[in-house]
């Protein structure tokens, strides 16, 4: 199975490589015996990596007939080794080790190991070697080691710690230390990959030896080891290993990967030995053991934790904080809320966060008393601890906080129910909107933006109707909208009856504004005749609200105000409305719409409504929209953005655009 496995992966790569002249490899060929492979060996043998990979192909198609018959693949394993003891080419050689590789036995040992001495062919003969079974190619590989330096030498350590090669560890272990430090570091690493017992003593001996970057290396080679005597079920061996390593005295970057290695072969076994980490003078050191620490459940870590932090420096009560926050045990919450006391920042912030994990309804109002006193970061650490905090207590704490709470405080719990959509909070919310302090009243509104409802609409139009600024309106007429646009049908009634009752032109155009941002139907009649209102306020408030219309209904309204309104004003307001509304949705033609964007750019006197409509025509890309596009290449002030329209529209239309 091995055989067939590894040959069908070398004629997987082998016809992956195209052939000069044939892109698509070589047809199958019927199978042929060895007799009739002797001209394609012949040219293997002669064979240079420039020239045509014919006969590769030719032998691994020959190669694949054979898989069936061991008799056959013996003697042609024979050949192939003849190759090898031959003059042929270094990369006809290469190639022949490379099938070596997948059909060779201990036969074709004694042929690659004479040619492991040699730099030029020690590579391609240690693929092979690597590859092939049995313990002869271990003895070659080892015997090799006596008989090369530099380089070469390193290559077979290499090989033989790929093979996992038991026998060599003695022999591995003596060159530990060695003057060439490429030798040195590559037997650790091998003995690191062989990963038994004896390896295990010779890197602890061995790494004793060692000082500087080698010692280090040898370090992290015993670590692997371990673990690979730990995967085997050898946990004693391994946790003599991370105990001798976690010691003071070792790198930090060896230290945390012992305690790693500890806590995973130990479990809660490890508790004690990481918790005397935790006061390390080490900043990675501490990390570690906290997150290690923090990787086991339980409540007894918990207290473990909350039992250590007032002996750790800020830096490492913040990691204590992540972590706990991270854990989502709501027994650390009272360390946690003290911990906003600290003299630290840093601390301070990190606690706002752990208690947006940890929190309850009652750290709701802690959240929004620190988020009004503090400034920078540590208000947004509360506050976005406010937003997210979790329990089935905190909206109702807030709601209740709104009503009770004062001053800044008061003013984050209405932020919060806006950011978390409480709408439970909008009665609540609608008493804040009356209270007598402004910015109350302004984050109240904002805040109903999202979670009024119709129960709401009342009110808010009474607000509306008692504003008493331009900000003010502004900010009641797009809530009311929000909350009408919540009904189905939206009931606007109300604010048509308000509209045509209400003397104060500047609530009316408040009124209208709603009326646009609501889009419902039963509206359309009063902003039409609006349109012409003698007073100009009026008038352009109703051009402003069609223009937000959610559909294309007052299109021809804004057309023919764009066309023939007394004020030259509200003429360019009602075009720019016009040209907003095109892309809505709607059953026109592509061609129809052509019609319209063509009749915008004829009202179109100002560069910025000539922009607006430059930039929908490539939307439309038709005869027509292209010409429009054209006859404003020329006009300097929209010249590139009709050089662009064209280019776009001349895309979209392929061909037919040159005719």
């Amino acid at each position: 199975m091995r055989l067939k496995a590894q040959a069908a992966i070398l004629i997987a790569v082998a016809v992956a490589i195209p052939l000069a002249g044939q892109p698509y490899g070589p047809k199958p060929r019927p199978v042929r015996k060895l007799a009739e492979m002797e001209p394609v060996l012949a040219r293997i043998a002669a064979w240079e990596y420039s020239q045509s990979r014919e006969p590769l192909y030719d032998f691994a198609e020959f190669l694949q007939g054979a898989l069936g018959s061991p008799a056959e693949l013996q003697r042609i394993e024979s050949r192939l080794l003849r190759i090898l003891e031959s003059d042929a080419t270094l990369a006809g050689k290469d190639f022949v080790c490379r099938q070596l590789s997948f059909i060779g036995t201990e036969a074709s040992a004694p042929v690659l190991a004479g040619m492991l001495a040699r730099p030029e062919t020690n590579d391609m003969a240690r693929y092979a070697l690597e590859r092939i079974p049995g313990p002869a190619p271990g003895e070659a590989l080892r015997g090799a080691l006596a008989k090369t330096s530099g380089k070469a030498k390193v290559g077979v350590i290499n090989s033989l710690g790929q093979r996992g090669d038991a026998k060599s560890v003695p022999a591995l272990a003596s060159l530990i230390g060695s003057p060439d430090e490429g030798i040195s570091e590559a037997a650790v690493a091998a003995l690191a990959a062989i990963g038994n017992q004896p390896a295990l003593k010779a890197l602890a001996a061995g790494r004793c030896r060692l000082n500087g970057i080698g010692r280090l290396r040898a370090s992290e080679a015993y670590l692997r080891c371990a673990g690979s005597l730990a995967a085997a079920g050898n946990r004693a061996a391994a946790l003599k290993v991370y105990r001798e390593l976690k010691a003071d005295g070792e790198p930090e970057m060896i230290r945390v990967a012992a305690l790693s290695g500890l806590a995973a072969v130990a479990g809660k076994e490890s508790i004690p030995e990481l918790e005397s980490n935790l006061a390390s003078r080490s900043p990675k050191v501490q990390a570690a053991a906290i997150r290690l620490l923090n990787d086991i459940p339980g409540p007894e870590i918990t207290r473990l934790l909350a039992g250590t932090f007032a002996k750790l420096s800020p830096a490492g009560q913040v990691r204590v904080l992540a972590a706990l926050g991270g854990r989502g045990d709501a027994g650390a919450r009272p360390l946690v809320t003290a911990a906003l006391q600290s003299a630290d920042p840093g601390v301070r912030i990190q606690a706002l966060a752990a208690l947006g994990r940890l929190g309850d309804g009652a750290s709701a109002m802690t959240l929004a008393g620190v988020a009004a006193k503090a400034g920078g970061s540590e208000r947004d650490a509360a506050r976005q601890s406010l937003y997210t905090l979790r329990g089935t207590d905190v909206e109702a704490a807030i709601v209740t906080g709104i009503g009770s709470a004062t001053g800044g405080a008061r003013i984050e719990l209405i932020r919060a129910a806006g950011e978390r959509g409480i709408s439970a909070a909008a009665d609540a919310l609608v008493s804040a909107a009356r209270d007598p302090d402004r910015e109350v009243r302004r984050e109240s509104v904002r805040a109903l933006r999202s979670v009024a409802g119709p129960a709401q609409s009342t009110a808010l139009l009474t607000l509306l109707l008692g504003a008493q600024s331009a900000s003010d309106r502004r900010e009641v007429s797009a809530t009311l909208a929000a909350a009408l646009r919540r009904s189905s049908p939206p009931g606007i009634g109300e604010a048509i009856a308000a509209y045509q009752a209400e003397p104060n032109p500047q609530i009316r155009a408040a009124l209208l504004d709603v009326m646009g941002k609501v889009s419902a139907g039963e509206a359309l009649p009063v902003l039409r005749r609006s349109l012409t209102d003698s007073d100009p306020e009026i008038a352009r408030a109703a051009i402003l609200a069609l223009s937000e219309w959610m559909t294309p209904d007052p299109m021809q309204d804004l057309l023919t105000a764009a066309r023939s309104a007394a004020n030259p004003a509200h003429r360019v307001l009602a075009l720019r409305g016009f040209i907003k509304l095109i892309p809505a949705p709607s059953n026109r033609s592509m061609s129809d719409t052509a019609g319209l964007l063509a009749e915008a750019m004829r009202l179109a006197a100002q560069p910025e409504e000539k922009r607006a409509v430059l930039a929908l025509l490539p939307d439309y890309p038709t005869r027509e929209t292209l010409r429009i596009a054209q006859a404003l290449v020329e006009d300097g002030a929209v010249a590139r953005e009709a050089r662009y329209a064209v280019s776009r529209i001349r895309l979209a239309l392929g061909a037919e655009s040159e005719k």
